[in-house]
């Protein structure tokens, strides 16, 4: 969607045509990847973008920006000890590089590096991802990042024994991988959007990584008619202080604002000239001295942005109304964070929001649209 820095960072990666490429399609789907994979909710540590993670947290920039890469936890020691020796390798610099250019570069790096796979120590095309990231906001690519520095990656993954690092890591991978199943529900969380939105995802997609820290991304991609959503986001947040239900239900936020995106936006994009003419009064809206807004300019952005975490209320009110002290906590949390991120009208947009789902008079979210927006505009 957007990029909001500070407390969090979401992105979706855009498809942006280009001469360059356009003898290869961006995705392909053939016949055996659908058939694997139509139905399925996918969770991996991928070995190439966790190539790529690796090396960015060795930058001087992430050192600067903890937000963007996780360091409290035994996994970034281990991969400091083993990897800090190669810091000074071409790659480390190439992307520092990158990063002072653009922040998006992050998220640019790690979603074209899922095009690529190894053999032996080279990068080779899948040829199912061939350009998945061209671009976010103002922000475009016209060349893959991942082939221009292939030479120097490779170098890296050489000298560094990264492949045995990974390899070495795998157990410690597959429990955060169990973790998800244990926590996440996303399952759950797709039969919720898929009942009350006219729209289906063939696949998701769930792309982690225990250096992920508050920079997120979600994209979904068609081909023949085969609908796939790639999740960008970090490994199962646990905290000893909360209760299981509470721990549970904050991580299903994190994972639930990121799904929920794919599945709204297609709808608000129908109401894009009443969006423009109802939030033409930004002030209203967002709060333009905190800087994390100015990654949503438009009128569009900013009601999707409003949309999406409540959602996650009406969610979480059908899942755990009957526990009146975790629901609670959980709308006080979208409120809370929603207002420091900027967006002001939370508390009221969102108890609108319940107030109409709670009515019972909406099948589907689409329904909602046109009442909440005839609240906006009152407003």
């Amino acid at each position: 969607m957007n990029i909001r820095i500070q407390i969090a960072v979401t992105a979706v990666l855009l498809l942006l045509s280009n001469h360059l490429f356009s003898q290869k399609k961006d995705v392909v789907f053939n016949k055996e990847y659908i058939e694997r994979n139509d139905g399925k909710t996918t969770i991996e540590i991928n070995e190439s973008q966790e190539l790529i993670y690796i090396i960015l947290s060795l930058t001087d920039f992430a050192k600067e920006n903890p937000n963007m890469v996780k360091h409290e936890s035994s996994y970034y020691d281990s991969v400091q000890i083993h990897f800090s020796p190669f810091a000074e390798l071409r790659i480390v610099k190439e992307f520092d590089k990158l990063l002072r250019e653009s922040l998006v570069n992050y998220f640019l790096l790690s979603a074209n590096a899922y095009g690529f796979k190894f053999d032996n120590n080279k990068l080779i095309p899948t040829d199912i991802y061939n350009f998945p990231g061209k671009g976010i906001g103002n922000y475009e690519i016209a060349v893959d990042p991942i082939i221009t520095h292939i030479t120097s990656l490779e170098e890296f993954v050489t000298k560094s024994s990264y492949r045995k690092f990974y390899d070495d890591n795998q157990k410690y991978y597959d429990k955060l991988k169990s973790e998800y199943e244990t926590y996440a529900t996303v399952d759950e969380q797709r039969e919720w959007l898929e009942n009350r939105f006219d729209y289906k995802i063939n696949s998701y997609r769930i792309l982690t990584s225990p250096l992920i820290a508050g920079m997120n991304a979600t994209h979904t991609f068609t081909d023949e008619g085969f609908k796939e959503m790639l999740l960008f986001i970090p490994t199962i947040y646990k905290n000893n202080d909360w209760g299981e239900k509470y721990q549970k239900f904050m991580n299903v936020r994190i994972i639930f604002t990121e799904i929920d995106h794919n599945y709204v936006g297609p709808v608000s994009d129908r109401y894009l000239n009443r969006l423009n003419l109802i939030f033409s009064n930004r002030s209203k809206w967002v709060d333009s001295s905190n800087k994390t807004v100015e990654h949503y300019p438009n009128a569009l952005k900013v009601f999707d942005e409003y949309l999406t975490w409540g959602l996650f209320i009406l969610y979480s009110y059908d899942k755990i109304n009957d526990d009146q002290d975790v629901f609670q906590k959980m709308v006080s949390h979208v409120n809370d964070r929603m207002i420091l991120k900027g967006f002001p009208k939370a508390l009221e947009f969102n108890q609108k929001l319940l107030d109409l789902y709670e009515s019972g008079k909406y099948a589907k979210i689409e329904d909602l649209y046109t009442p909440l927006l005839d609240w906006c505009e009152s407003q």
